[in-house]
């Protein structure tokens, strides 16, 4: 057995939100008992008021989180400064969660801790996990090497899908849930493991303004020289003698790949004439400048939820999880609640829970290693695995 279920309240007060959110879930529970929950909530809350009030409820929860720039639920839409719970009840999948910490400094090792300590709590067979969800602090989240250090553990091409904690200002700091703990800088992680079954799509929105061209020169997530020319000189002359690039994404081809994953360019330096992206490009990769619009937006969203509907190796799934770009909700502006809108007729009836994140951890394509997305619709669906 396996089931889900999800709470959401708007209530400004943080005991009142969490009592609302407890009280749907108890009312489709009954005296069942969640294994494991998922918490998106705004920055502005109590948070350590909601996490005590969750784990009185649900004491055996095994429960991680993070703040957002958004939520969206089943159960209640779109909402802002809200607070969502997507819980997990099952008597034969197993779920354990698992944290990091000090992730900026100690990136590979926070990410093998996280893990590790998920897999430690497994009480069943070895080598049964399944996939993990991932919500880690956005400071270097695309370059920090926290993935090197999950993979370390799990597997080189282990499934992790998520997102990295937000707030409705960058200039804000972010938060991420560990059973009772409200911590920074950290990476928390849900590991599911026993008869589950899951898929992932995810869609990067972009439209290309340009041609491919070759990345020359590179040092982690900073680019010096694309086609042997100044990165800077490569945006300025699409974006014209202005060096905020915001408002524009780069398409990133790996040698021998016709699939692409996004990168936003939040700095530049007209002095050295470099580009410093929100994740790491290789030397020798293939980038193409774009534009992300309302049109291309809403359109990945559905291709993202497809690409999952169609990967589904069950009938039909009992949960959703979503991660979708911060950056997204910028340019859609009022129209952002249309993505909701498209989840609901893709998936009719199926609990989910979604956040507004600052980037996205999903593999690029089946088999491959996670990796740290922008502007990208993430989905996950996760169920039962038929008997038999």
């Amino acid at each position: 057995m396996f089931k889900a279920v999800v709470g959401h309240s708007e209530d400004v007060i943080a005991a009142e939100a969490a009592k609302e959110a407890i009280g749907q879930i108890r009312r489709s529970l009954g005296q069942a008992q969640p294994r494991a929950g998922v918490l998106f909530c705004s920055v502005d809350f109590d948070h350590s008021l909601i996490l005590a009030a969750v784990r009185t409820a649900f004491p055996a929860i095994e429960l991680v989180g993070c703040t957002t720039d958004g939520e969206f639920s089943s159960a209640q839409g779109f909402a802002e400064d809200s607070l969502t719970l997507l819980v997990f009840v099952s008597d034969t999948v197993e779920i354990r969660a698992g944290c990091g910490r000090d992730a900026a400094r100690r990136g590979e090792e926070a990410g093998r801790e996280a893990a590790a300590s998920a897999r430690s709590g497994m009480l069943g067979p070895a080598n049964d996990e399944r996939f993990a969800i991932i919500l880690a602090d956005p400071l270097n989240a695309g370059f920090s090497d926290v993935d090197r250090g999950v993979q370390g553990v799990l597997g080189h091409a282990f499934p992790v899908i998520g997102g990295a904690s937000a707030a409705h200002s960058k200039q804000r700091t972010t938060y991420q849930f560990f059973g009772g703990e409200v911590l920074t800088d950290s990476v928390v992680l849900l590991l599911f493991a026993g008869p589950v079954v899951f898929s992932c799509g995810l869609k990067g929105a972009f439209s290309p303004l340009g041609p491919k061209e070759k990345v020359t020169k590179a040092e982690n997530n900073v680019l010096f020289e694309i086609c042997g020319k100044p990165a800077v000189d490569y945006f300025r002359s699409y974006t014209g003698n202005y060096d905020l690039f915001m408002n524009y994404c780069l398409a990133v081809y790996q040698q021998g790949r016709d699939s692409f994953f996004v990168r936003s360019a939040p700095f530049s330096d007209p002095v050295k004439g470099s580009v410093t992206l929100n994740g790491r490009v290789p030397e020798g990769a293939f980038v193409q400048i774009g534009a992300a619009d309302k049109k291309n937006l809403l359109a990945s969203c559905g291709d993202s939820l497809r690409e999952a509907i169609t990967a589904y190796p069950g009938s039909r799934p009992a949960a959703g999880l979503f991660f979708s770009c911060a950056g997204r909700k910028l340019i859609m502006g009022t129209k952002i609640v249309q993505e909701v809108q498209t989840v609901r007729r893709h998936l009719p009836g199926v609990p989910f829970a979604g956040l507004y994140c600052y980037g996205e951890f999903a593999p690029l394509e089946r088999g491959s290693p996670y990796m740290f997305h922008g502007a990208t619709f993430v989905t996950v669906l996760l169920g039962p695995a038929m008997e038999g």
